[in-house]
């Protein structure tokens, strides 16, 4: 080993191994320097029009490390360091890419790309259509529906009275098994989202008792008539209404027979003896009602009174005549049409003159005759009353 190199030897022993790195250090150089490498990459970002977005990267390498922020690949005025905020964004923005090249002098690397997302500002709801009022029967549901609009996510919160329903929170509400307690009560909804909160009109529940099936108070009962006349049939009926009814005739529905009386057309003798029933009926049930028998008698001859002449009478003497008629339906029933009967005389609804005279003349008078059908005829009849010596003068 030469000179130098021994004294070198003893430099070493005797400054130690620190001053000899240095000293080596200083014969070999400077440590190169490392070239950029990104160990966190940019990510992506959504936004809503108006924010603004900020992308960040994490490098290493020999400082100083410089940053280019590009968009789209075109390198941003200024943006120069580890991270990167945007201006105002708007929803042009929206599928831009931002990248960012990290240098020093030894090198340089590019990150990945970052996508940036621009939604459109968020609206707040509106209701474009309202709950309407529902009306339903004891022990049934109601449904209330709402249509709003606005950016989604919307959220709904329906409330019975003003109190929030739990778990109502769709756009439409379905209320369990109503009772009539819960008649008149008001249901709305709260549509909210990011931007705002709306709320709908009031919708009011009607809840009707529980309807009751028909039952028949009054049954139709038999009608008899004269053919060529009508006859009508009736019924009385309870239940929860609407009642509705429909008539039968031997068991045919009669068309247009819905009321809770029926009158039939002129009748017939081919009429006599059908049966008419009506079933009553409602949203609970139906009843039929007993069967009722049409009798149709053949229609009688014409009334008229057969008596065409009276015997005559004498004062102070007993009178007795009876009035006779024929056609029509008996019982008949008489009275006095007109005129006047002798003094001491009457007539007798069976069609009977009784009495005693009083005085003598000629008594002119019309005797009438209705049958058991309301018809009627007339006669003018004469009683002469004379005086015991024959003379009819008074």
């Amino acid at each position: 080993m030469n000179r130098w190199g021994e004294i070198s030897f003893v430099l070493v022993l005797s400054l130690g191994a620190a001053a000899c790195n240095a000293m080596v250090g200083h014969v070999n150089g400077p440590a190169a320097p490392l070239a950029p490498s990104i160990t966190s990459q940019p990510v992506n970002q959504t936004v809503i029009s108006g924010q603004t977005s900020t992308f960040n990267v994490v490098a290493t390498g020999t400082a100083p490390l410089n940053y280019q922020w590009q968009k789209n690949g075109t390198n941003i005025t200024g943006a120069a360091s580890a991270s990167y905020t945007t201006p105002a964004t708007g929803t042009s923005d929206s599928g831009s890419t931002f990248d960012v090249v990290v240098s020093n002098a030894a090198g340089a690397a590019t990150s990945n790309p970052a996508t940036l997302t621009v939604n459109a500002a968020a609206v707040a709801p509106t209701i474009s259509t309202q709950p309407v009022n529902q009306s339903v029967t004891a022990g049934q549901t109601a449904t209330f529906t709402v249509v709003a609009t606005g950016t989604a996510p919307l959220n709904y919160q329906w409330q019975k009275n003003g109190r929030n329903i739990t778990g109502a929170a769709s756009a439409s509400y379905t209320t369990p098994a109503t009772s009539t307690s819960d008649s008149g009560s008001t249901f709305d909804v709260v549509v909210n989202n990011a931007a705002g909160a709306a709320t709908s009109n009031p919708a009011t529940l009607t809840v009707n008792a529980a309807a009751v099936a028909p039952t028949i108070s009054t049954q139709p009962v038999n009608q008899s008539v004269t053919a060529g006349q009508t006859a009508t049939f009736s019924v009385a009926a309870a239940g929860t209404a609407p009642l509705n009814y429909q008539w039968n005739k031997n068991g045919t529905a009669i068309n247009g027979a819905t009321s809770a009386s029926y009158t039939t057309p002129a009748t017939t003798a081919s009429d006599n003896g059908s049966l008419f029933t009506v079933v009553v009926s409602n949203a609970s049930g139906s009843v039929t009602s007993n069967a009722a028998t049409l009798t149709v008698n053949a229609a009688s001859p014409t009334l008229q009174i057969t008596t065409t002449q009276l015997p005559g009478a004498t004062v102070s003497a007993a009178f007795n005549a009876t009035l006779t008629a024929t056609g029509g339906r008996t019982p008949y029933t008489w009275s006095l049409g007109g005129g006047s009967l002798p003094n001491g005389l009457l007539l007798s609804s069976s069609g009977s003159l009784s009495g005693t005279p009083t005085s003598a003349g000629s008594f002119p008078f019309t005797a009438q005759v209705t049958d058991a059908t309301a018809h009627t005829a007339s006669s003018n009849l004469s009683i002469t009353v004379a005086n015991s010596n024959g003379s009819t003068a008074s």
